[in-house]
């Protein structure tokens, strides 16, 4: 008898170069053995260079959608990606209340990798108060961790966030200097857990929303939060090295390729 794969609900941006946001979800997911079902939260003008538009959905469709949805499939795991604005944090802050025992993957998206603003001052004081509270982990890299904290070194910025509400914090360094990158997991009592990677030549577009629901993945198959976490790190950093540019600026992950459930 074949088992049915995991489900992950993803709320995350439409890019329309597929790097990252929506497209980036749907791939990790499926290639660590779970279906992503995806509400999209806004719709971009991007390429691979940049950002230049950011246009929320109607957040009361939005809200429509993710009930119907989630009246037919058994969500094992939600992952949250870019929110659109106030409105569509506060459509989702009331589905994740109505899931209670579903855990949460938070990727904290502040900007695009190439340039241009994905959120405001309000949402993410929104953010703060609605959706920390009810994430497994938040996955910022440390510029977005330092702006959210309001702190400019990651343990405390860490601790702020962890003050929020959330459960652990996973902040990663590819945009510190370095010829390696560190990732540290960030607990209770100031547990912490680190990994370093080598540095790869390139700079990725896509690379957070990849890690954030490659974790969202493991937490839908079972996984420990710490076993997600490693997982996919090292599905996201093979991702990266097999990865290509296809346009004129960053680079793409190759988020499908042999085995990777298998890491």
């Amino acid at each position: 008898m074949i088992r049915n794969r995991p489900i992950v609900v993803c709320f995350s941006g439409l890019d329309p170069v597929g790097g990252a946001g929506i497209s980036a979800d749907i791939e990790a997911i499926a290639a660590l053995g779970c279906h992503a079902a995806p509400i999209i939260t806004a719709l971009t003008v991007q390429d691979s260079r940049g950002l230049l538009e950011n246009n929320p959905v109607d957040a009361a469709m939005l809200l429509r959608q993710a009930k119907l949805v989630l009246e037919d499939l058994p969500v094992a795991a939600f992952k949250l990606g870019a929110l659109g604005d106030v409105a569509v944090i506060e459509a989702v802050a009331e589905i994740l209340s109505q899931h209670p025992q579903v855990p949460v993957v938070m990727d904290p998206v502040l900007g695009a990798s190439g340039g241009g603003a994905l959120a405001s001052d309000p949402m993410q004081e929104a953010m703060g108060r609605l959706l920390m509270p009810r994430a497994t982990v938040v996955t910022p890299n440390s510029p977005e961790a330092f702006r959210l904290s309001g702190q400019k070194e990651r343990e405390p910025a860490a601790q702020v966030l962890l003050n929020q509400g959330c459960d652990q914090v996973l902040i990663t360094g590819g945009d510190d200097e370095g010829d390696t990158i560190i990732n540290t997991l960030h607990g209770p009592d100031g547990a912490m857990i680190k990994w370093e990677w080598p540095r790869l030549p390139f700079i990725y577009h896509g690379s957070g929303c990849t890690l954030a629901s490659a974790v969202a993945a493991g937490l839908a198959r079972g996984w420990s939060l710490e076993e997600a976490c490693a997982k996919a790190q090292a599905y996201t950093y093979e991702s990266l090295r097999q990865g290509e540019r296809l346009g004129r600026g960053q680079h793409f992950p190759r988020r499908i390729w042999k085995n990777p459930e298998n890491i």
